[in-house]
């Protein structure tokens, strides 16, 4: 029986289709905008926008390697921070925040979510299945949030765990554990959906939890067999989990008020 799903974010809930290149010209983008903010407000000791940009890029690529040494993740947040004391520009936790929300601008625009997303997280939510998210991601927390709340779907999760606050990465068991903490089911009783088959699968599976792939689209195509870290079940879109939940006995525990039909997109 299932009490509560713990969601993956990115290209689970939300489809961000971000390769490496994608990312630098986001980046780029997002970094025009905060130093186009920046300007306009007149900040003192703002520099061309080549150094500030190769500043921030530079930091941010010595984040990422000492995320990948430590195994801990990090927030766009502190790179910002830091970035901004070696260019000697002082900013407010306002302008940080703000600043950040620009970075990430490009980035949600780029994305996009399937629209049935919202039906079917609705029909979960009067079904009494209680719902979160697990996430691993640099993007800080608040500017998620605001993604989700834009879309009409913050509501639906009063559990986020973002790697980018707790510094725990997928697979390591805490993340998983400081979620299942905060929503209140155990273990046994909760189901894990993602993309990753590593980092979503095999690390909710060593937390105890049932899971379901549910592959990132690749070239077009779906790839169907996972080679390795097998989930209990695999769907081809996130919008097909009602119809997979009975796999792993569960039943509404109260009537709902809507029908559910899977996008076919």
């Amino acid at each position: 029986m299932i009490d509560a799903v713990l969601f993956d974010l990115g290209d689970t809930i939300i489809d961000f289709g971000i390769g490496r290149r994608e990312a630098e010209v986001l980046f780029r983008q997002g970094a025009r905008l905060s130093y186009q903010d920046l300007s306009t407000r007149n900040h003192p000791n703002l520099p061309p926008f080549d150094r500030y940009f190769k500043v921030h890029y530079r930091t941010m690529q010595r984040a990422y390697i000492w995320s990948k040494l430590s195994r801990r993740d990090f927030s766009y947040e502190s790179v910002l921070v830091r970035s901004a004391a070696k260019l000697d520009m002082p900013l407010t936790q306002d302008d940080v925040k703000r600043l950040c929300h620009l970075w990430y601008h490009p980035i949600s625009l780029a994305s996009n979510i399937d629209a049935g997303v919202g039906p079917m997280l609705l029909h979960l939510q009067e079904s009494g299945v209680k719902m979160g998210i697990v996430s691993n991601t640099l993007v800080p927390s608040h500017c998620l949030d605001q993604h989700l709340s834009d879309a009409g779907l913050l509501h639906f999760f009063p559990v986020r765990v973002y790697s980018s606050h707790v510094r725990y990465r997928k697979p390591h068991p805490r993340i998983f554990e400081m979620a299942l903490e905060l929503i209140g089911a155990p273990a046994s009783r909760t189901l894990f959906i993602g993309d990753l088959l590593k980092a979503d699968i095999a690390g909710a599976k060593k937390a105890g939890m049932h899971t379901i792939w549910k592959p990132a689209r690749t070239n077009g195509r779906f790839p169907l067999t996972p080679r390795r870290h097998h989930a209990d079940l695999i769907i081809p879109k996130v919008t097909h989990l009602p119809q997979a939940l009975p796999h792993f006995g569960w039943k509404p525990t109260r009537p709902t008020g809507t029908a559910h039909t899977p996008s076919g997109k």
